[in-house]
Parts: C-alpha cells; structure tokens; sequence
C-alpha cells in the first residue's frame, strides 16, 4: 500500500508567479500541474506554506472548527468544482471536541459516513482520495491542567486528553482498515507527531494542547515531501 503524505500549501495568488523585464509579477493561473485539495478543520487550514511539492499544488481548503458533516456539505464546492487529480481528507477531532460524552458513538458514526461519502463522491468524479489520520492532543500546559489530570488518575477516572485520545485512536483504525481495504492512499498523520505512549509530543503542540505547532508542521512537511515523492516516482 502506498502512502501520500501532507504538502505545501497552494494558493491561486502565489502561482506560478514570475518577474517579468518590467519587474512585475505575472501569475500563470492555466499550468498543467497535477492538483490536490486538502480539506479539513483548522488543522489542515493551519499549514500555511505556499508552493508546490514533487510536481503537484495543493490547495487548502481548511476550515477553522469545521467537523466532518460540515467538511462533507461542501465538499461539491470545495473539492469537487476545482476537479483535483487527489484530495487529501483531514479532520474529525472537532466530532470529537463537540459532542456530548453521552452521544459520542452516534457522533463519531455520523463522522464515520462523512468520509466514507466524501470517498465515494471523489471517485465517481475521477478523483483520488487520500485518507489521513487524526492527531491525537496532549494536556494543556500549566500546572493546574496537570494537577486535574493526576487527581482524575487517582479516582480511576481518565482525564479529558486520554478521552479524545482513545477517540482520536479508535476511528484512526478504522480508517486504517478502510484505506487497506480500499486500496486508498493513506496519509497516516497520527504516527508521525506522537511519543510512544501516542500522546502528540510537546515540541508539536502549542499550549492549548491541541493546535500544531510550526515544529509540527515542519515535520509534516518532512514527512510529507519524502512521501509525496515516493508516490510521484511509483506512478
């Protein structure tokens, strides 16, 4: 199975721009490069390089809060209209963020279909999905955020970041699954900012514990670029 990792980000104002004799920037919008839109949350929206990676623009389509049925609505808009060669699928943990402890299963089911119909519109327009993992987040920093968690560890409770995390962690497997059985190209995010106990690393993560940090993103891009490159020369 092949893996398609994150990009650049691409916008329409920084393409294929060139200085003339004049000086003067001129924009060539009808290049024949290959496209990929990525969707997603702010996760996705926060990966704010401009640019192209192995041959291919990526345009970002991320936005702040969005959860999966939100992401699906406009999909037609989004993704589809700009008929991408792929489109890279980022983001439920705002499924997770949202949703009342009590009605979880039912929202990450809704979650679950989302992507699966957003799957099924990419291929009968001719376009390749890529399925990405979730992040998982750690604790806030701060001492009083740390003290919560050490109490509910000692009343046998788990603490807020261990639930998204098993969240995050249980539709991460099932999109796994999903992209091996498929045959999907999977963009496997989880793996690459996590420790080994799978809590994101705090080098990636900004203080809120859930939002990536710069260092993140740069390691993304790492990642991605080797990825991406592996999957240009495979085809």
């Amino acid at each position: 199975m092949m893996l398609l990792a994150g990009a650049a980000l691409y916008t329409q104002a920084s393409a294929n721009a060139a200085l003339t004799s004049e000086g003067t920037v001129k924009v060539d919008f009808e290049s024949d490069a290959r496209t990929i839109v990525l969707i997603g949350a702010s996760y996705a929206g926060g990966w704010s390089l401009d640019g192209r990676l192995a041959g291919y623009r990526v345009i970002n389509k991320g936005v702040n809060g969005q959860q999966s049925f939100e992401m699906l609505a406009r999909f037609e808009n989004d993704v589809l209209a700009l008929k991408p060669d792929f489109v890279i699928i980022w983001g439920f943990i705002n499924d997770i963020f949202r949703s009342d402890r009590s009605k979880i299963d039912q929202a990450l089911s809704r979650a679950k279909d989302s992507i699966r119909t957003m799957v099924e519109l990419s291929r009968k327009a001719g376009i390749k999905p890529v399925l990405a993992t979730e992040v998982t987040i750690r604790g806030k920093d701060g001492w009083s955020e740390a003290l919560q968690g050490v109490i509910a560890g000692m009343l046998g409770k788990s603490s807020y970041q261990d639930y998204v995390n098993g969240r995050v962690k249980e539709v991460n497997r099932w999109i796994r699954d999903v992209a091996a059985r498929e045959g999907l190209l999977l963009l496997d995010l989880e793996t690459v900012l996590t420790d080994q106990q799978g809590i994101r690393r705090k080098e990636f993560s900004l203080p809120d514990g859930s939002h990536i940090s710069p260092a993140g993103y740069e390691v993304l891009t790492r990642y991605g670029g080797t990825q991406f490159q592996a999957v240009t020369l495979g085809h």
